[in-house]
C-alpha cells in the first residue's frame, strides 16, 4: 500500500517526520518497507506550447516542432503523437537534467537540428507512463517552471499490509492508525452529492441470488455524467499510489478504494440489457469477456454481476468489456458491495486474475461503510464529472452482522503484558483505534470490535492492540527464570536427539521439508490411501494442498533435485511428522526417513562402477539395522511386501516384536524416470516412537564365556522364495538354547542347481554356559537343525 503523506495528512494531524513516523508504524505492527519521493525530480524543465508540427523529412515517426517557451522559440524533434499545435506540454531545453540524471543537450536527429526535448511523464519522474509526452492544462504559461504546475516530489510511505489488517489497505485506515500511535484526532470525509429527479429503481432492479456469496450490495444512479479527465491532483494522487489515470468516473471509483480501502464499480446503465442487475452464481460454461482483453471461462463456483441476457463482471474481481465506461456514457450505475471473501479468493485463483478490488474483497471490507463508500464516490461524480445523483440507493442487506462485543480485563493485560499501564489508558487505546467502549468498572470494559478490523476477537487481541499502540518498547525487563520441576522428563526429546545425531553418525545428512505438499505428488507414490489425507480446506496453492502423509514423496523429490544439479549420489534423512484422518479424527506420527542413492556410502570398490540394485538396497539395510543397534531397539525382522512405489521384489516390512515399524524398499524405476535417476534409489521409512523406546536402557549384562564353542557348518539349496529371515527363524526354532550364533557367510547360484535355486550356507556356534559341549552333543543338535530345515523349508542339505 502506497500512503503519500500530503493525502495522509487530510485526516490526521501530526507533527512527525516521514521516517519518525514510519519508525511509529513498523514498530506497532504495520510495517513500512521503505520511503520514496515520488514526482518531478528534474530542473530547467518547463511548460512549452506547441506552435507547429511538420513531418520529419527522413523518418516517419518523427516530427519536426516549434515550441514557445516564453521569450523565445525552439526547434524540437519528437517521437510521440499524442500532441497537436496549441498544446502545453513538458519541455526540457538544452541544459535542463531529467529524472536519473539525464542531461539535455542540442543535437541532430536523422540530419534535423533539435534544441531540446518534449518529455513523458516516466522521464520527469512523475510516473512509469511512456505512451506519449506529458499533455499539461491549457492554462499553463509557456515559459513557467515545470514544478510550478505539477507541485515538488511527494514523500511516499510503501507499507506492507498483512492479511488480518485489511482495514490498513486504505489511507484513511492508516490515518486511523496514525490518530492512535500520534494522538491525533481521525478526521472523516464530509459527502456531497446533488441529488437528481429519478429513483434509482428507474434505472435498473437488483437482485441478490447469492446472499451467502454477497452479504450486501448497494447501487446508486446518476445522470447527465460528463467522461473526461480527472482534476489533476486527483490523477496526481493516483499516480503516487501507483494508478493510472483513465477518467473521471473510473479515476473516482479508484480514488475511493484507495481512500476508504473499499472496491467501487461503474457500469455504463445504456450497455446493461434489460432492467436487472443480478448478483448470482455463474452458470458452468458461462464465458465473459474482462476488462483486461482475456476471455474467461466460467464454472458455478465464480459469483458474478449479470444483467438481463449473461455475466457483465467477475464479482469482486474485474468488470467486463460489454458494460465499462466509455466517453460517450451519460449514465451511470454504481455498484457498492461486500463479497465472500473466501469465495473471491478461490475465483481469483482458479481464474488467475488479480485486481487491487480483489486484493481487498479477499481479506474482507467493512459490510457496514458499503453505502457510506458508494455516496462519497457519488459526491465526487457530481462535483467533478457534472453528475446528478438519484434521491435514493438500492441497499440489499437481508443479515445484519451482531456486535462483537469483548469483555477486557485490566488486571489481566497487564499481567499478560508486563506493563505498567493504567486502566483510563487502556481504554483510551481502544477509542483511538475506533472501538466503542462501554460498561466500564473497576475490574475492565467491554470493547465492541468494529466491523473494519475481523481480526479482533477475543479479549487477547484486545491486550495486543494495547500492546502495540502503547509500545512494545514499555514492556518491563527483567531477568530470565527457570525452575526446576522434580518429576518432569523430557526422555522423548533427548532420545529423538540421540536417534538424529546416531542417523548423522551414519554418515546422513538432515533436510527438511514442509508439511504440507501437492495431492499429485502424494499420487505418484500411490493413490491407495488417498481417502485417509488430511486435506486443507483453503490452500495456499495446490501445491500446499493435503498435509503429507509419508515422507518418501519429499525425500525422492529432494533427491531428485540434487541429481538434477550433478549430485546423484547423496545420503539424506528427515524426521518429521506425517498426517492423517481415522473415523473422522485427524492422526498425526513421528517418522524417520532415510534415502540412499547411488554409490553413496560404499566403503570399496571403484567409483567408476555402477551400483546395483542388490548393493543399495544392503546398504539402506545395513544403515537401518545399524541404527536399530545404537538405539537398542532389539533384533529387526523382515517380511516381503511391496508397495506402491517401490521395485517389484525389492521392497520389505521392517517388524519389531511381530509388529510392523517400517519398510525398506528400492524406488521403482517409472519413479525413477521422473526425476531422470540414472543409478538404484533405496529408501528407509520408520516410525520414530518404536525406535527410541529402548534409546536409554541399561543393557543386562551376562558372565564372559568360560567353555569353549564348537561351530558347525549347514550349506543348502533353496527356492528362490525362501528368504533369510525364514533360514534364521527355522534355525532359531529348532536349535537348543545352546545354539547363540546364526552366521550367513555365502550365497551362490549355478546352472546345476537349476532355475529358480540358490544356495545359501550358514555357520551355527553351539556353547554352554555350565558345561564343555562335547562333538557328539553339537552334532546331535546340528543333525536336529538340519531335518528341520529339510521338513519346514524344503531345503536341500548339501553334504560335504
Amino acid at each position: 500500500m502506497k500512503v503519500p503523506i500530503s493525502w495522509l495528512r487530510e485526516f490526521v494531524d501530526f507533527d512527525d517526520s516521514a521516517e519518525r513516523l514510519a519508525e511509529r508504524l513498523t514498530m506497532s505492527g504495520t510495517e513500512v518497507e521503505g520511503i520514496e519521493k515520488v514526482g518531478c525530480s528534474c530542473t530547467g524543465v518547463v511548460v512549452g506550447e506547441v506552435l507547429s508540427v511538420a513531418k520529419h523529412p527522413r523518418a516517419d515517426k518523427l516530427s519536426i516542432c516549434r515550441v514557445g517557451a516564453g521569450d523565445r522559440e525552439y526547434r524540437v524533434v519528437c517521437g510521440a503523437s499524442n500532441f497537436k499545435a496549441g498544446d502545453r506540454a513538458a519541455f526540457a531545453p538544452a541544459g535542463a537534467v531529467l529524472a536519473g540524471g539525464l542531461l539535455i543537450k542540442e543535437t541532430s536527429i536523422r540530419g534535423e537540428f533539435s534544441e531540446g526535448m518534449l518529455c513523458a511523464e516516466d522521464e520527469l519522474g512523475i510516473s512509469d507512463d511512456h505512451s506519449g509526452i506529458m499533455i499539461l492544462p491549457a492554462a499553463a504559461a509557456p515559459g513557467s517552471a515545470l514544478q510550478d504546475i505539477v507541485g515538488e516530489p511527494e514523500t511516499v510511505l510503501n507499507i506492507e499490509v498483512t492479511w488480518n489488517r485489511p482495514d490498513c489497505l486504505s489511507i484513511i485506515g492508516i490515518a486511523r492508525e496514525v490518530a492512535a500511535l500520534c494522538g491525533g484526532r481521525l478526521k472523516m470525509p464530509e459527502l456531497h452529492a446533488g441529488l437528481g429527479p429519478r429513483k434509482i429503481r428507474e434505472f435498473a432492479n437488483v437482485e441478490v441470488a447469492d446472499s451467502a456469496g454477497c452479504p450486501r450490495y448497494t447501487a446508486c444512479a446518476l445522470e447527465g455524467v460528463v467522461v473526461g479527465p480527472s482534476p489533476d491532483w486527483m490523477q496526481r494522487r493516483l499516480h503516487l499510489c501507483g494508478m493510472r489515470p483513465i477518467n473521471s468516473v473510473v479515476d473516482i471509483t479508484n480514488y475511493v478504494l484507495l481512500e476508504t480501502g473499499h472496491p467501487l464499480h461503474a457500469f455504463d446503465r445504456d450497455l446493461l440489457r434489460g432492467d436487472r442487475i443480478v448478483v448470482r452464481r455463474a452458470v458452468a460454461g458461462e464465458e465473459i469477456r474482462t476488462l483486461d482483453g482475456e476471455t474467461r471461462k466460467l464454472h458455478t463456483g465464480v459469483l458474478v454481476i449479470a444483467d438481463g441476457e449473461g455475466p457483465v463482471a467477475l464479482a469482486g474481481i474485474m468488470g467486463g468489456e460489454g458494460s465499462e465506461i466509455r466517453d460517450a456514457t451519460t449514465r451511470v450505475v454504481l455498484e457498492s458491495a461486500c463479497f465472500d471473501p473466501g469465495l473471491i479468493h478461490s475465483a481469483s485463483a482458479d481464474l488467475g486474475v488479480a485486481s487491487e478490488s480483489s486484493r481487498r474483497f479477499e481479506r474482507g471490507v467493512d459490510v457496514t461503510a458499503v453505502g457510506w463508500a458508494g455516496r462519497l464516490a457519488a459526491g465526487l461524480m457530481v462535483e467533478h464529472a457534472s453528475a446528478s445523483a438519484s434521491p435514493g440507493s438500492t441497499d440489499v442487506w437481508p443479515v445484519k452482522p451482531q456486535p462483537r462485543r469483548i469483555r477486557c480485563r485490566y488486571g489481566r493485560g497487564r499481567d499478560l503484558l508486563g506493563m505498567r499501564i493504567s486502566d483510563g489508558e487502556m481504554a483510551d487505546i481502544f477509542v483511538r483505534l475506533g472501538m466503542n467502549v462501554d460498561e466500564k468498572d473497576a475490574g475492565g470494559c467491554t470493547v465492541t470490535a468494529p466491523a473494519f478490523r475481523p481480526d479482533i476477537e477475543v479479549e487477547a487481541d484486545l491486550f495486543e492492540e494495547v500492546a502495540r499502540v502503547h509500545g512494545l518498547g514499555e514492556v518491563a525487563s527483567a531477568p530470565p527464570r527457570s525452575a526446576l520441576v522434580p518429576e518432569s522428563d523430557d526422555v522423548e526429546e533427548r532420545a529423538v536427539a540421540e536417534c538424529r545425531k546416531t542417523v548423522m553418525a551414519l554418515g546422513f545428512s538432515e533436510i527438511v521439508n514442509y508439511s504440507f505438499v501437492s495431492a499429485a505428488l502424494l499420487d505418484l507414490f500411490g493413490k491407495g490411501n488417498a481417502g485417509g489425507r488430511l486435506v486443507l480446506p483453503n490452500p495456499v496453492s495446490s501445491d500446499y494442498a493435503v498435509m503429507r502423509d509419508s515422507l518418501v514423496p519429499q525425500m525422492v523429490e529432494t533427491m531428485g533435485r540434487n541429481a538434477a544439479h550433478q549430485v546423484p549420489d547423496v545420503l539424506f534423512f528427515e524426521m518429521g511428522r506425517v498426517f492423517g484422518v481415522s473415523d473422522g479424527a485427524s492422526i498425526e506420527e513421528g517418522r524417520l526417513c532415510m534415502g540412499l542413492s547411488g554409490k553413496a556410502g560404499r566403503v570399496e570398490g571403484s567409483i567408476r562402477t555402477p551400483a546395483t540394485a542388490e548393493e543399495v538396497f544392503l546398504r539402506i539395510k545395513g544403515a537401518a539395522e545399524a541404527l536399530g543397534a545404537a538405539l537398542k531397539t532389539g533384533r529387526f525382522s523382515f517380511r516381503s511386501e511391496d508397495r506402491e512405489w517401490t521395485e517389484p521384489g525389492w521392497c520389505v516390512m521392517v517388524e519389531l516384536a511381530g509388529a510392523p515399524v517400517g519398510v525398506i524398499g528400492l524406488v521403482k524405476s517409472a519413479l525413477r524416470r521422473e526425476w531422470r535417476f540414472a543409478e538404484p534409489v533405496g529408501i528407509c521409512e520408520m516410525s520414530i516412537a518404536p525406535l527410541i523406546a529402548n534409546c536409554f536402557s541399561s543393557p543386562v549384562l551376562s558372565d564372559i564365556p568360560a567353555y569353549p564353542s564348537i561351530s558347525r557348518d549347514v550349506a543348502m539349496i533353496v527356492d528362490d522364495s525362501v528368504t533369510h529371515e525364514q533360514v534364521v527363524s527355522a534355525i532359531r526354532a529348532a536349535g537348543p538354547p545352546e545354539l547363540t550364533e546364526v552366521l550367513l557367510f555365502d550365497t551362490f547360484r549355478s546352472e546345476s542347481m537349476g532355475p529358480g535355486k540358490r544356495s545359501l550356507a550358514y555357520t551355527l556356534e553351539y556353547r554352554s554356559g555350565v558345561r564343555t559341549l562335547t562333538d557328539e552333543e553339537a552334532n546331535a543338535f546340528h543333525d536336529k537343525v538340519k531335518e528341520a530345515l529339510r521338513s519346514g523349508l524344503k531345503a536341500e542339505i548339501r553334504e560335504s
